[in-house]
């Protein structure tokens, strides 16, 4: 017997949390499509995400972030990766947790900094100095991300697969009411 999600599933969690990576591997376990936010936003605007920041700043990227947002949660149920700053949005956050299953892929501080402190790809991390303030911001938004409907630590120890079908086993089993059963 196979599955068909009926409500989109959000992976919600810091820059470096592995959401486009888990995600895919998710929503293979699941047997549902996978769209990364920030590539549609990307597509959208036919500009890097950088590019768009440099170009017309934050306050423009999270208006278009919005726009997509919405357009992708009115289409079929996916396993959507959001970027790091989508679930903050009080707006965003609002959508997601009204029309989606939000999971938040809580990973420790430490680790994230590890993961993307030398990756110059994302516009915010290039504003910090070091751990102190990345930690900062960690911290603002741990108390929005701890909204989502679950939480799913996000081990070290285990590979991005291994890490995506505990992910994915954990979604069936609290999400089992938003499945319907196709033959």
């Amino acid at each position: 017997m196979t599955y068909k999600l009926k409500k989109t599933v959000v992976l919600v969690g810091m820059m470096g949390a592995g959401k486009s990576a888990i995600g895919r591997s998710v929503a293979s376990h699941l047997g549902a499509n996978f769209i990364d936010l920030d590539d549609e936003i990307s597509k959208a605007a036919n500009m890097e995400i950088t590019e768009i920041f440099d170009t017309y700043g934050e306050v423009f990227f999270r208006d278009k972030e919005s726009k997509v947002l919405q357009r992708i949660l009115d289409k079929e149920p996916i396993v959507l990766a959001a970027g790091g700053g989508a679930f903050v949005s009080e707006k965003n956050r609002e959508m997601i947790l009204s029309k989606a299953h939000s999971i938040w892929l809580n990973s420790d501080c430490a680790l994230l900094w590890n993961r993307i402190k030398n990756r110059k790809h994302r516009p915010l991390l290039n504003k910090f100095e070091g751990f102190d303030e990345f930690k900062s911001l960690y911290d603002e938004r741990a108390c929005l991300y701890a909204e989502a409907d679950i939480s799913i630590i996000n081990d070290q120890n285990y590979t991005i697969d291994e890490m995506a079908k505990i992910t994915a086993d954990k979604i069936f089993a609290f999400l089992k009411h938003s499945f319907e059963e196709k033959v």
